[in-house]
């Protein structure tokens, strides 16, 4: 009843990073880079320090790792330290936050100054806590199921919805359908380790056929299904990224309008949850695997 017709198993999906665009600010950074770098006077690196673990910026955050493994200044580098504990988050990205860890391991073991190296340390025990937390291992957008029909009630496409997660949910401890807060960006998904796939569903075709006090219900619903970017993503549902699925069903149900409507309900919600379970949720798993 149900056929899922594969693209290129081994799928990847483009990340795309926003970066916005601020000119007078990035130059302002680069600055206090430089400064913090090479100036000759200690007060003037620390105040270029101090004023870079004000910024939210992967640069800052390795100028700073730089500052605490490198500078002869034993307060330049505890501002660097506790500065680190400010800006690296699980936004940070990798190669800084690397960057960032070593020097605060090393500045916590052997730096000379010994309240650097407790300020190093404590900075460190925060980051590891922080940077502790990841998202699911796999996330699916379960999106909005469409009406093409125009036959399926409200309460059939919200029910649809429903049995698709639960579904995807029931696969795996591993998979999510649920986001906390406002849904990721694809640079929160590439920070948290998380893998994204998008599930699109539509009751393609609904016929109702009634026969004196009871009716058949034939419905039809489709699903498509590939790698998802998060929500600044560029989204292309490309032949060779995606998985299409379709399905049909019968229902038998009574005449009146409560009771078709009910029929359309439980041969969607039939079909969306066998087409989940042994297509969909197979295909996700190749995906996944192959990444």
């Amino acid at each position: 009843m149900a056929t899922m017709r594969r693209g290129l198993i081994a799928l990847v999906v483009a990340m795309a990073v926003m970066i916005p665009a601020a000119p007078a600010r990035a130059d302002a950074i680069d600055d206090q880079i430089e400064t913090l770098d090479s100036a000759s006077s200690y007060k003037v690196r620390l105040s270029a320090a101090l004023g870079l673990s004000k910024v939210a910026d992967d640069r800052a955050v390795v100028a700073l790792a730089t500052a605490l493994r490198k500078d002869r200044e034993a307060s330049v580098r505890r501002v660097a330290a506790l500065g680190l504990k400010k800006l690296v988050t699980t936004s940070t990205a990798k190669s800084a936050r690397d960057k960032a860890i070593a020097a605060l391991e090393k500045a916590a073991a052997d730096d000379k100054d010994r309240k650097v190296r407790k300020t190093a340390g404590e900075s460190l025990a925060t980051l590891r806590d922080t940077l502790s937390s990841r998202g699911p291992a796999v996330f699916v957008n379960v999106d909005a199921p469409k009406d093409q029909s125009k036959k399926a009630s409200s309460k059939a496409l919200t029910e649809l919805g429903k049995v698709v997660k639960a579904q995807v949910r029931r696969a795996s401890k591993d998979y999510e359908t649920e986001w906390s807060g406002a849904l990721p960006t694809g640079d929160e998904l590439d920070r948290l380790g998380t893998q994204a796939f998008i599930v699109a569903s539509s009751v393609s075709q609904v016929t109702i056929t009634k026969k004196g006090r009871r009716a058949d219900v034939k419905c039809t619903v489709t699903m498509r299904v590939a790698p998802w970017g998060g929500k600044d993503g560029s989204e292309r549902w490309s032949a060779n990224q995606t998985g299409t699925a379709t399905g049909s069903a019968m229902a038998q149900t009574g005449a009146t309008d409560a009771q078709i409507a009910d029929g359309v309900l439980d041969c969607v919600a039939a079909v969306g949850e066998e087409l989940t379970a042994k297509q969909v949720v197979p295909f996700i798993k190749r995906l996944a695997s192959s990444r």
